[in-house]
């Protein structure tokens, strides 16, 4: 269930911003691609309690805790946060390949739809030599 966030995306998307995820401690949302301007205590609101990302698909437990559906533990009882989840959506965001240079920004519920066609987004040449670039330069890649 862990790898339910990942698997949703494009594979070679996918491992790209698993790896982010991975490296810095999230299942959720990275905090660094909100642009909305919220004040540390909101954003606290929004924060998994188990990953500390911004909460992805979240849900309730009994006791009423929020968190990831990914960070949710097995045969833990749940449901669904539907109102919760179409704020976090809302916020507005910058690409996660920001760093790369990327410019877009948009809403978090619209960032999966960018990252399809990112141009920045790493891919694996086709062509069987296996060298890894970013997805813009492949289509001048021969």
């Amino acid at each position: 269930m862990a790898d339910k966030c990942v698997e949703s995306l494009q594979p070679e998307i996918g491992r790209e911003l698993c790896l982010m995820k991975v490296r810095s401690g999230y299942r959720g949302y990275k905090r660094d691609i909100l642009t909305e301007n919220l004040s540390e205590r909101e954003i606290t609101m929004f924060v998994c309690i188990r990953c500390q990302g911004i909460m992805r698909e979240v849900c309730t437990s009994s006791g009423g805790e929020q968190f990831c559906s990914c960070c949710k533990e097995k045969g833990e009882q749940t449901h669904p946060n539907l109102q919760m989840d179409n704020m976090i959506l809302s916020f507005e965001c910058s690409c996660p390949l920001i760093t790369r240079g990327c410019k877009w920004l948009g809403y978090l519920g619209n960032c999966q739809y960018h990252l399809d066609t990112c141009g920045y987004v790493l891919e694996t040449c086709k062509l069987r030599c296996g060298v890894v670039l970013q997805r813009d330069e492949l289509k001048v890649h021969k």
